[in-house]
């Protein structure tokens, strides 16, 4: 669970959020009440605005407690966000970006490089397992913008090739 300080309108706002499968979360607000969120799409904070499509429930019991619904969440509002590249997956196979949330270990790569599909780009270490991306095809390398040491998130652009 991470939590966020959040400035709405003026008014400071903690919250915790709970994530229950990769586009899927609940938010724990500090008046007690439990709001679900439905990840429908994502990009780079650097290109737009956050855009979550919340869904607003009856209040629910406590988190520690098994979870039963009388009727389906509704939706409160959706905004329709610019799609971004599938995780882990090339865009048009120029960019890699990241699987899952973690650490970047090291970049075996540097810009200018030529590399060949299935050679190591870059360590990922989630979970306190080491993954090893690997190029899905052979090209040049174009930018990187990961450096180890840094905290990635589950779709962040790790590396990018030339077209």
């Amino acid at each position: 669970m991470r939590r966020y300080s959040l400035r709405i309108n003026e008014t400071e706002h903690v919250i915790d959020v709970e994530e229950l499968a990769r586009d899927t979360f609940t938010v724990h607000l500090a008046d007690g009440r439990l709001v679900d969120v439905v990840l429908t799409d994502h990009q780079d904070l650097a290109q737009a605005a956050i855009t979550p499509h919340l869904q607003i429930g009856q209040p629910r019991p406590a988190a520690t407690s098994p979870v039963v619904r009388d009727q389906p969440p509704v939706p409160a509002h959706s905004i329709q966000p610019a799609r971004r590249p599938a995780p882990g997956r090339a865009s048009g196979g120029k960019s890699v970006t990241a699987p899952m949330p973690g650490v970047v270990l090291s970049v075996d790569v540097a810009v200018g490089d030529t590399v060949r599909r299935g050679q190591t780009l870059l360590v990922l270490e989630a979970m306190k397992m080491k993954n090893e991306l690997k190029a899905e095809r052979d090209g040049v390398v174009a930018s990187i913008p990961a450096t180890p040491g840094d905290q990635v998130k589950h779709g962040d652009v790790l590396l990018e090739f030339e077209s």
